[in-house]
């Protein structure tokens, strides 16, 4: 069947496949880049941030622990006045940061980590109440008695609850990364492969079409060379249906008629020197005649 295809067809066939293999390997590289993209940019935009906004809420916790030690160690009322007026601005952002996890915590062991995390705050608001009164009300030696004992098993609690949380969002980080690097290696051995298989297909596929042409254009081009010598034994077999089986088929029809040609003009001339040998016996028939008819004039 391929033999019987144009020349232009084979040729338009070889660069099509080629280019299909190339549309084909860029929309494998376009497809798995984008997952990959998704995993980075979910990595990027959605679990790192959620840590960030944990280790935020810890990094308050430890403000409040700091300003109410510095609170009960001075003495000057001012002073405490001052450092627990950052309480309430260290609060507002633990509220924000816990809101933004709520928002954003989709799966069902986040959230649940979450709502220890929302418990265990519920007992440290408590007993920070407490220790702000205290400390307000000059109760120091009361208040580093809440600190030393339920104020710091609420704190415990409530750092700790916020660390598993962290925790498992650093493990859906490590999970997404793992996969992501999971993900751009298949990629690569995948358009490796593809690759690998274009050029081999490629490579046959052109060596397959300059076969088909070559080799019968080699064939009409020895054929005539041995026409242009005067062999008009050549005998030109072609089965295929393109220019260049076309073109041997029309050399052997034109064999054909040479031989045919050259066959009437033998005939012809044979005939001829048939003529010519009557001809000359006639003349020589009549030269005998003449030179009877003389003597005996003589």
């Amino acid at each position: 069947m391929f033999k019987n295809l144009k020349i232009g067809v084979r040729l338009g066939l070889g660069f099509g496949l080629v280019t299909l293999m190339l549309v084909a390997i860029s929309l494998l590289a376009y497809t798995r880049l984008s997952a990959l993209n998704t995993e980075v940019g979910d990595m990027v935009n959605d679990k790192f941030p959620k840590t960030v906004y944990a280790n935020d809420i810890i990094n308050q916790i430890n403000l409040v622990a700091r300003v109410t030690r510095n609170a009960l160690l001075m003495e000057d009322k001012d002073a405490d006045r001052v450092e627990m007026a950052r309480i309430p601005e260290a609060s507002k952002i633990i509220s924000d940061r816990i809101e933004k996890l709520e928002n954003s915590i989709t799966s069902e062991e986040g959230k649940k980590l979450l709502s220890v995390v929302a418990e265990t705050r519920k007992g440290y608001v408590t007993q920070l109440t407490k220790l702000t009164e205290l400390i307000n009300t000059g109760k120091h030696d009361e208040g580093i008695s809440l600190i030393l004992g339920d104020m710091r098993k609420a704190q415990s609690d409530y750092l700790e609850a916020i660390g598993k949380l962290i925790e498992f969002q650093t493990g859906l980080m490590t999970n997404a990364g793992k996969a992501a690097d999971a993900a751009a290696s298949s990629a690569i051995n995948l358009i490796l492969i593809i690759s690998a298989a274009a050029i081999i297909i490629a490579v046959s596929f052109a060596w397959w079409v300059t076969r088909s042409i070559t080799r019968p254009v080699n064939e009409a081009l020895n054929a005539a060379s041995r026409i242009a010598d005067g062999d008009l034994t050549v005998r030109i077999d072609s089965d295929s249906k393109d220019e260049v089986g076309l073109l041997m088929s029309a050399m052997q029809a034109m064999i054909s008629k040479l031989t045919q040609i050259i066959g009437e003009v033998r005939n012809a001339a044979d005939n001829l020197t048939n003529a010519a040998g009557q001809v000359s016996a006639t003349a020589q028939s009549l030269s005998q005649s003449s030179s009877e008819q003389a003597a005996s004039v003589e």
